[in-house]
């Protein structure tokens, strides 16, 4: 499968969730008090205010809504029309700065140094080129700027842990009407994503710095997870923890 046709499944495959994405604990952002912590995050990062954002695979504009409501201007770009028509309503309703543009992460459609930041979410698992990405996001980026990239491991590829998800999957699919990742990706697609079951943070760390961005730090997002954690269902409780962080990068900078 060739790279269109492969980014063309993933997009068809995430438009067929859209509807329904932002209902599903960890990917919507459901309460204030969620929405407060990822604030606290981005204040201790971001270089200063009213800055020109960047959200790449934002998807239904989860995080990039929520920096336009912190003050800051912000493009999302994504290949899934169907995620981002949901973004555009609540950038409407919201009355928030955030445009949401078709575009392909691995080559945002920008020209160099046109960002103060650029941030995704759930993103580099889903990429069959991160170091691409990386790069990318570096191009895009000002002198100074900062990258942040949230993601984690859900599944380790040990027994226990496909035991866990297939117990927790199985139970969503019979009681829910739309469980997340019921369409799933084909076995070709997935065979062609090197971080299918989430990043490491030692792999994430490489491909910042593989990329050229400096002052590398992780933070470890334990607070929002257990924030999450309460509204998950109980048999959703049965999935493995796994680990969820932010790499942040700066570019220009050793």
């Amino acid at each position: 499968m060739d790279d269109n046709a492969m980014k063309s499944h993933i997009a068809q495959t995430w438009s067929a969730e859209a509807g329904y994405y932002d209902n599903h604990v960890s990917h919507g952002v459901q309460t204030d008090e969620e929405k407060k912590l990822w604030m606290e995050v981005f204040s201790a990062l971001l270089p200063g205010n009213a800055l020109h954002i960047l959200d790449v695979g934002c998807g239904t504009g989860a995080m990039g809504l929520i920096l336009a409501g912190m003050g800051h201007t912000v493009a999302g770009i994504d290949l899934s029309e169907g995620m981002m028509a949901i973004g555009r309503k609540k950038a409407e309703e919201q009355n928030l700065p955030m445009t949401f543009l078709t575009g392909d992460a691995e080559h945002p459609p920008f020209e160099p140094e046109t960002f103060d930041a650029v941030i995704n979410r759930h993103l580099l698992w889903t990429l069959p080129h991160p170091e691409t990405a990386l790069a990318s996001w570096h191009r895009v980026l000002k002198p100074r700027g900062v990258v942040m990239v949230i993601d984690g491991v859900w599944d380790d590829g040990s027994f226990g842990a496909k035991v866990r998800r297939g117990v927790s999957s199985g139970i969503a699919r019979i009681v829910e009407a739309h469980p997340h990742g019921d369409k799933g990706y084909s076995d070709e697609v997935r065979a062609a994503l090197p971080n299918l079951g989430g990043v490491p943070e030692e792999t994430a760390r490489r491909y910042l710095t593989d990329a050229g961005f400096g002052d590398i730090a992780v933070q470890d997002l334990a607070r929002i997870r257990e924030n999450q954690r309460k509204r998950l269902k109980w048999y959703e409780k049965i999935n493995p923890r796994g680990t969820y962080y932010l790499i942040s990068g700066r570019k220009g900078i050793e």
